[in-house]
C-alpha cells in the first residue's frame, strides 16, 4: 500500500467501492414508462435514482426524478454542522440546522442541474410521443429492481465498480453505449 494514501482508506465510506447498475428502458408511450417508474419506486429496493423522461407529440420534454441528492446532502451537511457544534455546546442546534439547510439547498441545486441536462439530451434522442426510464441502483438491489421494468421495448444494462459517483457515471455510459448499439 502506498504510504501517502494509507490514511485515506480510514476515511472511505461503505458506498465508496460498490458496484452500481444502471438500467435504461425505451418506451413507445409515456404511460407505460410512468407505470414502470411507479413500480420501481414501490419495489422496496434502494435506488440511487430513477429518472423518467418523456417527449410529447409537440416536442415538449418532461422529466420526473426521484433521487437521493437532496436528502443525502442535507444529512451530510447536517452531520458536519453537528460535529462543528460539538466544539461549542450551545451552538449545536444552530450549526446542525444551518448545515442541513445548506445541504438541502445544495442538493436541490444538483437536482435542478440534473433535470436541465437530461432535458437537453432527451430533446435530441427521444422520439415524439415516446419516453425513457433510467434506474440507478446498487448491485444488492438488482433482484428487486430489474423485474419491474416490464413494459420497455428495449432495455440496456450497464455496471461499474468504484467510488459512488464514478461507478454511476461508468454504469450509465455502459448502458448508453448498449442502447446506442441496439438502435436502428
Amino acid at each position: 500500500m502506498n504510504p501517502a494514501t494509507a490514511g485515506l482508506k480510514v476515511l472511505s465510506l461503505p458506498f465508496d467501492h460498490e458496484t452500481t447498475d444502471v438500467l435504461i428502458g425505451s418506451y413507445l408511450s409515456q404511460t407505460a414508462a410512468h407505470d414502470d417508474y411507479q413500480a420501481a419506486l414501490a419495489c422496496g429496493a434502494y435506488l440511487h435514482g430513477a429518472i423518467l423522461v418523456g417527449r410529447d407529440l409537440t416536442g415538449k420534454v418532461s422529466v420526473e426524478q426521484s433521487d437521493h441528492m437532496v436528502r443525502e446532502a442535507a444529512q451530510g451537511l447536517g452531520t458536519l454542522g453537528f460535529l462543528t457544534g460539538l466544539v461549542a455546546w450551545p451552538l449545536i442546534p444552530f450549526t446542525t440546522g444551518f448545515g442541513a439547510a445548506m445541504g438541502g439547498v445544495l442538493g436541490e441545486a444538483l437536482h435542478l442541474l440534473t433535470e436541465t441536462k437530461v432535458k437537453g439530451q432527451a430533446a435530441t434522442v427521444i422520439p415524439l410521443g415516446c419516453a425513457a426510464l433510467i434506474l440507478a441502483y446498487p448491485r444488492s438491489s438488482a433482484t428487486a429492481v430489474e423485474p419491474v421494468m416490464t413494459r420497455a421495448v428495449i432495455k440496456a444494462h450497464g455496471e461499474a465498480s468504484g467510488h459512488h459517483v464514478q461507478a454511476l457515471r461508468g454504469a450509465l455510459a455502459g448502458a448508453q453505449q448498449q442502447m446506442a448499439a441496439t438502435g436502428p
